[in-house]
């Protein structure tokens, strides 16, 4: 008897998305049986767009609680599986089957590998991270932002790519700083609000509001917090780019241990070291062998799939920078080597190196 394929339902929701929406719909739409889309208050194209994919369009309105609108979508599927996509986001080539396969197997919620771009320190990077977006019906969400998918079953990663990059648009960064904020006069001082408060001030390019974040939310946490590593990484980015060097040693200090299997760790620290010998070569020189044994150890761990990470920050990232490290001690043979393979990832800076090699 041939397999019955389980109806999928895609929830959406959406506002003044007329820009991307297509693009989501259009690498989605043969892997869904449905598409919802929730409108909260568009005043573009947005429900146009959806209508000529066939989307079933539904309104609400916006009351700054994504898991209340999140939660209507999810009311007005019908599928035995549900799909849940951000405007901002499209799917890979190979996503849409890895999805169909899913809903084929056992009960269980599917957290897809979102690659996000974002901005640092004049750089755009990607990074991942697994999020929970593909279950069976009976699961709500909860939070007014960063919702959060509540369902007693276990989850299991996807491996195929889910691309976003509404992290680049600064009209969706002052909402998010805005209903963090609120959030924040209902749980004070809570370091995941905190941290994601961060992550909007550092897109904005405000340094020194994301430092107070991530010291706040650093002093709360036990690193014993699956987002911990994160705080750690981006807290020295932040105190680096802000010249607090001392401070940034003492939280390597008391977070090492704890992260210590994460590249994105190593990475950031390789690059603290080098700025922290910079600044002041007489004070901190006896630092200087930690800048390549950083680096290295971000490359002996590899690409990581435990936490959110940048992508490269186990691989071309961590060999340019030691790249540039030999270059500037004069070993042209170690710095071409470094910078050859991270070009083979791609990695247009390495490439424009090796040109003036």
């Amino acid at each position: 008897m041939a397999e019955t394929q389980p109806k999928l339902s895609l929830a959406m929701i959406a506002k003044n998305e007329a820009r991307c929406i297509g693009r989501c719909l259009a690498s989605i739409r043969l892997g869904v049986d449905e598409i919802v889309v929730v409108d909260t208050g568009s005043t573009d194209e947005t429900t146009s767009v959806a209508r000529e994919f066939g989307a079933r369009i539904f309104y609400f309105p916006w009351n700054n609680n994504f898991s209340a609108a999140r939660n209507f979508a999810l009311e007005q599927t019908t599928g035995a599986w549900i799909l849940v996509l951000d405007a901002d986001e499209y799917a890979s080539d190979k996503l849409t089957a890895e999805i169909r396969n899913f809903t084929k197997g056992r009960q269980t919620v599917g957290r897809l590998k979102i690659v996000s771009e974002f901005r640092r320190r004049n750089q755009t990077l990607r990074s991942q991270d697994f999020v929970s977006r593909l279950f069976p019906r009976g699961a709500h969400f909860e939070g007014r932002i960063h919702e959060q998918l509540v369902s007693p079953l276990p989850c299991v990663n996807l491996q195929e790519d889910l691309f976003h990059d509404g992290y680049l648009e600064v009209i969706k960064s002052n909402r998010n700083v805005k209903l963090l904020l609120q959030e924040l006069e209902q749980r004070p001082g809570n370091p995941y609000l905190l941290f994601q408060l961060a992550l909007e001030y550092t897109s904005q390019d405000s340094p020194a509001k994301a430092c107070d974040c991530l010291q706040k939310a650093f002093d709360s946490i036990t690193l014993k917090e699956p987002f911990a590593p994160n705080v750690v990484v981006d807290y020295l980015y932040a105190l680096m780019e802000l010249q607090s060097f001392e401070k940034g040693l003492s939280v390597i200090q008391k977070s090492a241990n704890a992260v210590a299997d994460f590249p994105d760790f190593h990475l950031v620290c390789g690059l603290f070291y080098m700025n922290l010998v910079r600044s002041n070569s007489a004070k901190y020189i006896s630092y200087l062998p930690r800048i390549e044994c950083s680096f290295k150890q971000a490359l002996a761990l590899g690409e990581s799939d435990k936490y959110k990470s940048v992508r490269g920050a186990g691989t071309f990232l961590a060999q340019y920078n030691l790249g540039t490290l030999y270059q500037v001690f004069g070993d042209p043979t170690a710095a071409r080597r470094c910078f050859e393979q991270a070009a083979a990832f791609e990695y247009q800076p390495a490439k424009e190196m090796l040109a003036r090699l």
